[in-house]
């Protein structure tokens, strides 16, 4: 196997996914779990799973990472604004406190060429962030995701009816559970609307920033945004293989 072959792995704090792919072409997920079921054994089996593959971890879950760096020793990149080769600049005064997720979304957007640009990241937590037009990371904003978002509100009212997450074309609800998720919905994509505004005029310049949607719930916003955006699924993964092509490729 080349040693190019590289395994992508994204830990956050609801689901673990992993990809595989090769310095070019095409990314190909190879499976997810609920991240509370990546156990010691488990993270074992994904090592023997693939014993050759350069791995590159972006985690936002410190309990797993002993784990990984003994079963994919000398193997191993883990993400980290520490790391002095991501291939973007900072307007930020502490970019190790970044999470891993969100640097993996700077470097893939970074890479485009095309600033200023806010990705969205639509899982656990809904966050943005932002590269201002000289293609520096400068900040953003993390909310509440959309199932969060829903999860608060059926644990908070005891009388509401425990209702699963899914579109809803009828927004003048006529039942209880109809009448939840037009709610959260609506407040979710009413919140990032009012969010990228406020970014969007917070930008120096009249260029108005690219917008990229990533994450389980993106498809939530696809259509219900006033601005233009793009769907990017594997934006994560595709920062990671940036990242490691350059933490084990490049390096001297």
């Amino acid at each position: 196997m080349p040693k190019s072959q590289f395994l992508l792995i994204d830990a956050g704090s609801t689901r673990l996914k992993w990809a595989t792919a090769g310095l070019r072409g095409k990314i190909s997920p190879a499976g997810e779990i609920a991240t509370k079921e990546a156990t010691p054994a488990w993270i074992r089996s994904l090592s023997l799973k693939f014993p050759r593959h350069l791995t590159i971890l972006a985690s936002v879950v410190p309990r797993i990472l002993p784990y990984f760096r003994r079963d994919f020793v000398e193997r191993l990149h883990i993400v980290s604004g520490a790391f002095s080769d991501l291939g973007i600049r900072f307007n930020y005064p502490n970019p190790a406190e970044i999470g891993a997720d969100r640097l993996a979304t700077a470097v893939a957007a970074h890479a485009d060429g095309q600033w200023p640009v806010i990705t969205v990241t639509c899982g656990t937590a809904t966050a943005f962030t932002v590269l201002d037009a000289r293609g520096r990371l400068c900040g953003g904003v993390i909310a509440p995701g959309l199932q969060t978002q829903l999860d608060a509100l059926l644990g908070a009212t005891a009388q509401l009816p425990s209702t699963k997450l899914r579109p809803t074309r009828h927004y003048l609800a006529r039942s209880t559970e109809e009448a939840i998720r037009a709610g959260v919905v609506l407040n979710f994509q009413g919140g990032v609307k009012e969010i990228l505004a406020r970014l969007s005029e917070a930008l120096p310049g009249r260029r108005p920033p690219r917008i990229l949607l990533t994450g389980g719930n993106a498809h939530y916003l696809r259509n219900a945004l006033d601005v233009p955006v793009v769907l990017r699924p594997l934006l994560v993964l595709e920062g990671l293989r940036i990242i490691a092509a350059r933490a084990f490729i490049d390096r001297p």
